[in-house]
């Protein structure tokens, strides 16, 4: 039986499947009774979904992360679609993979890949390519950052997402580099480049859901990720100081703002041509979803907290390359709930900030 895909339901549809739990929670109704209220996704987006006779007893059985089985009625509410769910339970370990309900990119990952590595091969300083190949010459390390997502929600939120984020903002750097009268060191803004999210191998794990880890949500990728540098540097004892406090000074700075989660502010050309590329990808990423993946029936989009405004419903380009615009159908919860998804407004995430999902 094929699967129902969460971007293809419509009203009236009785749904019997699959699908991770993205986010759930107990509720009382206004009478005092129990119910659950749930994120239900797979690969193609996520819905909102309401169990009314749940009990502690049944939502003590799975949580956020899980796959569950549902029987469900697709409802309207608020001009959204959502599920009312009948019966649930939590799926046993062989009846569902749970990397079947995340997305992927829809770039080629072999050829991001030669891409990246023509990026690290055309560092000439000696220390930052030793740093460099100290993480990408690491079968662990480099299958963790090309298999990675880049968020959790906003932009490059499936697998291959940091990847494909790396690669662009490596992309725009030489560009940049090669037309700026700046003068700018092009070997440490590269590597800066490829190190800014490292951290988010550490900080993000994919499962059936993307979701923090203990230690992504109690450091963020910031910090790890200037840890990181430091920890690789230590076995390489010829490394020179001031340069390792450079990278380390791009990761914790590009962020931008204390109050969008960089521990300190740039202050060096790289490190602020870092900040502001890394936001112009990971802005325009998200502005393209919330255009493909909005529902209303005019030219513009509702109204997005993150860009302050409604947008205007263009096209996407015929030759887009990377994520196919219209793969998501995600709904705009996480939009809503989290600033820690990258939205440019303060976060309260550890290391987050500037849409901590964002960048």
């Amino acid at each position: 039986m094929s699967h129902i895909e969460i971007s293809g339901l419509s009203e009236g549809e009785f749904v019997e499947d699959y699908y991770a739990v993205k986010e759930a929670s107990l509720n009382m109704t206004s009478s005092g009774k129990p119910y659950i209220r749930l994120t239900l996704s797979d690969a193609t987006g996520s819905i909102s979904a309401n169990m009314w006779d749940g009990s502690k007893e049944l939502f003590s059985t799975f949580s956020a992360g899980s796959v569950v089985k549902v029987q469900a009625l697709v409802e309207t509410y608020r001009g959204a679609l959502q599920l009312k769910v009948n019966r649930l339970r939590k799926a046993e370990n062989d009846e569902a993979d749970s990397a079947d309900f995340l997305p992927s990119t829809t770039a080629d990952i072999n050829e991001l890949k030669d891409e990246l590595r023509r990026f690290l091969d055309s560092i000439t300083d000696p220390d930052y390519s030793a740093l460099l190949n100290a993480f990408f010459d690491d079968p662990e390390i480099y299958n963790k950052f090309c298999t990675s997502p880049a968020a959790t929600g906003n932009h490059h939120a499936y697998i291959g997402g940091l990847l494909e984020h790396t690669v662009s903002l490596a992309r725009y750097a030489d560009v940049f580099c090669k037309n700026s009268p700046a003068r700018l060191n092009r070997d440490l803004l590269l590597a800066g480049v490829f190190l800014h999210d490292i951290g988010k191998i550490e900080e993000l794990e994919a499962g059936a859901v993307i979701r923090y880890t203990d230690r992504g949500g109690l450091l963020g990728h910031l910090i790890i990720g200037a840890m990181m540098v430091e920890q690789r540097a230590e076995a390489l004892p010829n490394i020179d100081e001031t340069k390792k406090m450079l990278l380390q000074h791009m990761i914790l700075s590009h962020h931008g703002r204390y109050e969008y989660g960089s521990p300190v502010l740039p202050k060096i050309p790289e490190a602020l041509a870092l900040h502001h590329i890394d936001n112009l990808d990971a802005k325009t990423v998200a502005a393209r979803r919330v255009i493909d993946e909005d529902e209303t029936d005019d030219n513009w989009t509702a109204r997005n907290w993150m860009f302050e405004t409604k947008l205007f419903k263009t096209p996407a380009s015929p030759n887009v390359t990377g994520q196919d615009a219209t793969r998501s159908g995600e709904d705009d919860s996480a939009l809503e709930n989290a600033v820690d998804e990258d939205a440019e407004a303060p976060t309260d995430k550890s290391g987050g900030g500037l849409f901590d999902d964002l960048l």
